[in-house]
């Protein structure tokens, strides 16, 4: 103590270097596995002391984080470093301004993304055609599935419809996209592919590799090797979503802009493209455990050996 006021401990952001969080707050910090103690300081003591009376950290209040990147707002920051709202006016989600440089905000700025996911499954990972193929997935039964920019309750919505509690089994923050999909005819092996849904309000770079996400679901749910009635095990599936997202995040988009001068105090669209890919990497959850199988397994045999072997089997190859 000294004058009256409370010196805190703060825990390093494991990503952010710059990022300071009070242990209270860090508590939520659920996308991120903390690094080992070789990699990365765990704890700093601050030598100057809050600007708070309280002796507690819990008394400083809810500190909103931003829905992109998970940094939290500063808290006596001055305005112009505040965070901005996205727009569910009742859920309190908000952008940190360095997501908000690409904040993608209507279905019409998903269109061109949508054709960056789109080349990268038919050029880098030839997953798909452009001719209908009864083999495989065109290109254009992607490009006809409606996709769609919708709010967080619309979309919290539609996954305790659809997606039978999937989506609880990662430890991100919040779900943010979703591949809806019905039954077609009289059997359960034919599915038909009715909308993806992306939350509104994320950084560009952050969209898209939702999209690519989401656009593996529907390629498996339409290929003809993936029988619907057969679905994968959930670590299966999401492993090999996640593994797309984080390749197209690293070969699937345009290198970004270096040359303009940006804030210092806040992170490059490069530095928050890094920490998606390591949101990916570091996934406590089902779902990082099934990226990090996937990923072994792509590195050993590729992508198609990849998908055959999932086909035919069910499950990851062994990997040694």
């Amino acid at each position: 103590m000294n004058n009256g006021r409370t010196k805190f401990e703060y825990l390093q952001h494991p990503f952010f270097e710059k990022e300071r969080m009070c242990r209270h707050h860090a508590r939520g910090l659920g996308t991120i596995r903390r690094q080992p103690e070789h990699e990365a300081q765990q704890f700093r003591q601050e030598d100057d002391t809050v600007g708070v009376t309280s002796k507690e950290e819990t008394d400083i209040g809810e500190i909103r984080r931003c829905a992109g990147c998970h940094r939290f707002e500063p808290k006596f920051a001055s305005s112009s470093k505040h965070f901005v709202e996205v727009g569910d006016s009742d859920t309190g989600r908000c952008v940190c301004l360095a997501c908000c440089r690409t904040l993608v905000t209507s279905s019409d700025e998903v269109i061109p993304l949508w054709e960056q996911v789109l080349n990268f499954f038919e050029g880098p990972l030839g997953l798909i055609t452009d001719e209908d193929s009864i083999s495989g997935v065109s290109r254009q039964s992607l490009k006809s599935i409606p996709v769609m920019l919708v709010g967080l309750n619309a979309l919290n919505d539609n996954m305790k419809k659809h997606s039978d509690g999937v989506h609880y089994k990662s430890s991100q923050i919040m779900t943010r996209g979703l591949c809806l999909s019905e039954f077609c005819g009289h059997t359960t092996e034919s599915v038909g592919v009715t909308a993806i849904l992306c939350l509104s309000g994320l950084p560009s770079d952050l969209t898209a590799s939702i999209l690519a996400h989401e656009c593996m679901h529907a390629f498996i749910k339409l290929h003809p090797n993936f029988r619907y009635g057969k679905h994968l095990p959930l670590m299966v599936e999401e492993g090999l979503c996640q593994l797309i997202a984080f390749l197209f995040l690293n070969d699937g988009l345009e290198p970004c802009d270096t040359t303009e001068k940006e804030d210092d105090s806040i992170p490059t669209d490069a530095k928050l493209r890094q920490y998606f890919k390591f949101c990916i990497e570091t996934d406590e959850g089902l779902y990082g455990q099934g990226f990090r199988l996937a990923a072994r397994a792509y590195a050993e045999i590729g992508m198609q050996e990849l998908l055959y072997y999932i086909a035919l089997n069910r499950d990851f190859p062994p990997i040694d």
